[in-house]
């Protein structure tokens, strides 16, 4: 299978440039939780994603991540594994922000590779159901169907993740200092969570889903 250039570049992310991909995906992420989850999964989301992006500007945060991460029930739950529940987007939602949290702690290429095709198969789910939940046979020989346009906006994420931090790091004045690709690439999250909020209000509603 070939592997997308975006997945490629994690295997020569550094350390802290694997903590900040994966504090972008779980950012991105996060609009499931926010807009299907209860509250104290949504509350523990948003403190978590505050460490894991201070970590990524090089706070010193790492035992209240530990401690972030001791909270996180991993014990699946009903619905969890189910797609066509609410509950399966959120614990999809909650466990990329424990990824990131672990990834802050112990960075991992293999644990921000997890994060990246977690994020996509879930906005894939979406693609599906906005679709018309239609499959699309794909023959042997044939090129594979183009991404969905909800993939195709994650892709574009961390395309612009990617080209900031090789910006960042051919730049002469840096001097280790992340904080201002921080900001940007975070900012950049959570715009992209606004954007994808209509289309999974838009999914609960085709889904009869009560929230």
């Amino acid at each position: 299978m070939e592997i997308s250039p975006e997945v490629q570049a994690i295997s020569n992310a550094s350390d802290s440039e694997l903590v900040l991909i994966c504090a972008a995906a779980a950012e991105r992420g996060a609009a499931f939780c926010r807009v299907l989850g209860r509250s104290q999964h949504s509350e523990w989301v948003d403190a978590s994603l505050g460490l894991v992006w201070a970590a990524a500007a090089g706070s010193s945060v790492q035992d209240e991540c530990a401690e972030a991460l001791d909270e996180l029930d991993m014990e699946p739950q009903e619905d969890e594994d189910d797609s066509s529940r609410p509950d399966f987007y959120v614990a999809q939602s909650v466990a990329l922000t424990g990824n990131a949290l672990a990834v802050s702690l112990r960075p991992s290429a293999t644990s921000a590779e997890m994060s990246i095709n977690a994020i996509r198969s879930l906005l894939s789910m979406l693609d599906f159901k906005l679709g018309g939940g239609k499959p699309v046979v794909v023959r042997y020989g044939d090129s594979s169907s183009p991404p969905g346009p909800l993939v195709q906006m994650e892709i574009d994420a961390e395309r612009e993740v990617i080209d900031l931090l090789a910006r960042d790091a051919a730049s002469s004045d840096r001097n280790g200092d992340l904080s201002s690709t921080v900001t940007q690439i975070r900012a950049s999250a959570n715009e992209f969570g606004a954007r994808l909020t209509p289309s999974i209000d838009e999914v609960a509603l085709l889904s009869g889903w009560e929230l």
